[in-house]
């Protein structure tokens, strides 16, 4: 009988261990996120599509066109997961994580080789603001954002890299100062005590995007600190998804992502759809807003973006219709290339409109504007894949060169 306890006891005390053993961790590349980047350039597309064919303001269907900015959201959160990851995964398994100059390295090489061709060339043609003037240094150091008489010039989808920078160099800090919260504690209360941090900081970020709009500072709000609330999402679904590494169903919420991924993509459409046609949602960025319309408009967008992207992170192998169409080889494509057509496409606007494309189509100026925007979008990002970043991510993954000093004579 004593035998018997004894052993009960054991397994219970080995059931406990394992509880508190996260899953083997996954440091792999995440397939569907390719595809989810599309998404989020459509998006982007779609809203600069709808506003210059007067579509956003005009047509019933603009109370979703206008919702573009959604987009920017997605991308937002992959950054975030993606990078954050690594960071989490040594703070929860007590291993090394990315050392920093490389980390800035991969990051400038990733972003800056593409960003200043696009630059150049567009400002020569079509033309571009600012570009070529005193300014200069603003545009080509990605921080126009920062300055209220910048903020719309150059490429004018750029705030949203100033604010991608922003992150990228606030990244090692914060992961430093979260990797803090767990010392000598176990890996549960490690994830916790980073989930609650996060949580905290998504909440004040949203807070000071809400008090910055109210007092009328509109430049603050295209600050890393306004705009933190889907980065630290992001960096929440990457705690939790390095703490169940292959065990993704262990958590209720978690397994319904895993087995019913529709459903999960179906209450995004939901929410979305409703907010479009709620008294919340406006078809102007900034001008109509009051601070309550700010902030929903702000949860709403970070809500759905989680929403759809979650089917990418828990179960991406696990089969349903979304993550079918995350694995299209089109939308893979897309996702690839994604940069270079956000970078290219909102100048293009013009000279298609001057060029007539913006009347072939009877009654549809959207849909005349948006299929070649979209072909050449797509051209010109493929162009900037083959020939800039992927020469660029070459250099990028290359180790750097380490410095051997001859040794003294003898």
């Amino acid at each position: 009988m004593a035998t018997t306890l004894g052993e009960t006891a054991g397994v219970r005390e080995e059931h406990a261990a394992a509880l508190l053993r996260p899953g083997p961790k996954r440091s792999r590349h995440f397939d569907l996120f390719d595809a989810m980047r599309a998404i989020a350039v459509f998006a982007v597309i779609v809203i600069h599509v709808g506003a210059s064919s007067g579509a956003n303001m005009n047509a019933w269907y603009g109370v979703a066109t206008s919702q573009g900015r959604l987009g920017v959201r997605i991308f937002f959160l992959i950054s975030a997961f993606l990078l954050y990851r690594p960071y989490v995964v040594a703070h929860l398994f007590e291993e090394r994580g990315p050392r920093t100059l490389s980390y800035a390295r991969r990051r400038v090489l990733r972003i800056l080789p593409a960003y200043w061709v696009a630059l150049t060339l567009l400002a020569i043609w079509p033309g571009l603001v600012g570009v070529f003037t005193g300014d200069w240094w603003l545009y080509y150091s990605v921080m126009q954002a920062f300055d209220i008489r910048t903020l719309e010039g150059g490429l004018v989808v750029a705030w949203s890299l100033t604010i991608e920078v922003s992150f990228y160099a606030a990244l090692p800090l914060l992961a430093l100062f979260l990797g803090r919260l767990g010392r000598d504690v176990d890996p549960r209360t490690r994830m916790q005590r980073q989930l609650v941090a996060l949580v905290v900081l998504g909440i004040l970020a949203e807070i000071f995007r809400v008090y910055v709009f109210s007092i009328g500072r509109r430049g603050l709000n295209f600050s890393l600190v306004s705009m933190f609330l889907p980065f630290a999402v992001g960096m929440a679904l990457a705690v939790v998804s390095a703490w169940l590494g292959t065990d993704e169903r262990r958590f209720r919420w978690t397994r319904l992502v895993v087995d019913r991924p529709g459903a999960v993509w179906f209450a995004a459409i939901a929410v979305f759809t409703a907010s479009c046609f709620s008294p919340f949602f406006f078809r102007t960025f900034y001008e109509a807003h009051t601070a309550w319309t700010w902030a929903f408009e702000q949860i709403v967008y970070v809500l759905v973006s989680a929403l759809l992207l979650l089917p990418a992170v828990f179960g991406e192998h696990a089969g349903g219709w979304p993550r079918w169409f995350l694995g299209t080889r089109f939308m893979g494509f897309a996702g690839t290339i994604s940069y270079g057509v956000f970078l290219w496409h909102q100048p293009l606007m013009r000279p298609l409109k001057q060029a007539g494309f913006g009347d072939w189509i009877p009654d549809s100026r959207f849909a005349s504007l948006l299929i070649p925007a979209l072909a050449l979008s797509l051209l010109l990002g493929w162009l900037s894949y083959r020939l800039v970043e992927v020469p660029a991510m070459r250099l990028r993954d290359q180790p750097p060169k380490r410095f051997d000093p001859e040794p003294p004579p003898n």
